[in-house]
């Protein structure tokens, strides 16, 4: 005989610890896990900058080539005002992605604004990307379902892609920054002859008991205990005054 007001046979409990969701691209809530959310960032961002590929294509086609398209100023500041509102849209759903990977840890929304904060944002990004959701539900939701091999391939396509690109600023920075330190060693050996030169110049001309030109200023060659400096310590020299004694 059924009874209608007697106690649920089913464990209540488990089947909410076992509620799951599926996470969706654009939406404003909602959980996601730390391979959603790069992944997502990552395809915002290029389907983005595919977007605005596709509108520049269409203007250059319509105004009969690119040179003809960035040179009609309407074309150039529609396309200008496209790619701010992308922009715009990228950055919105930026924050949004970053939320709902906060509630994924179950902590508010309201973190975001750490992102605001010289060297606490880049704390903030690493957590996001590297710490683990809450198991099971919590105060933000239930618990999204597991990554499918979509996200899992798309995930992997990201961090080749971000390793190669790391490889490629390394190879170009690394140089970069040798030549500069050359060039830089090379510009003050220069000087440093230079004054070198002037210095025994002046020191030749005093001797000979020559005037000294009024237009030529140099380094006098004092030491800190009013001895002739050395070589060896070119800081030591004191600027000459323009115009002769």
């Amino acid at each position: 005989m059924n009874q209608p007001y007697q106690a649920p046979s089913a464990d209540v409990c488990i089947a909410k610890v076992d509620e799951r969701y599926q996470p969706k691209f654009f939406a404003a809530s909602g959980r996601i896990g730390r391979m959603r959310y790069v992944v997502y960032a990552f395809g915002l961002t290029m389907l983005s900058y595919l977007a605005i590929a596709i509108v520049g294509g269409i203007l250059a086609a319509i105004m009969g080539g690119f040179d003809s398209a960035s040179a009609n100023s309407g074309a150039t500041m529609l396309l200008g005002f496209l790619a701010m509102v992308v922009m715009l849209f990228i950055l919105v759903m930026t924050v949004i992605y970053a939320i709902r990977r906060l509630n994924d840890i179950n902590a508010s929304g309201w973190f975001v604004l750490l992102f605001l904060v010289p060297i606490v944002n880049l704390i903030m990004g690493l957590l996001l990307i590297f710490m683990p959701g809450t198991k099971g539900p919590n105060k933000f939701g239930p618990k999204p379902v597991a990554n499918s091999g979509g996200v899992v391939a798309a995930f992997v396509v990201v961090a080749v892609l971000f390793v190669g690109y790391i490889g490629v600023l390394m190879a170009v920075a690394v140089p970069a920054y040798n030549q500069y330190v050359e060039r830089a060693q090379a510009a003050s050996e220069m000087q440093y002859d230079y004054d070198y030169r002037a210095i025994a110049l002046h020191t030749l001309t005093i001797k000979k008991g020559a005037p000294e030109s009024p237009f030529f200023m140099l380094a006098k060659p004092y030491g800190s205990g009013g001895e002739p400096a050395s070589r060896s310590s070119p800081s030591s020299f004191s600027v000459a005054s323009f115009f002769p004694r």
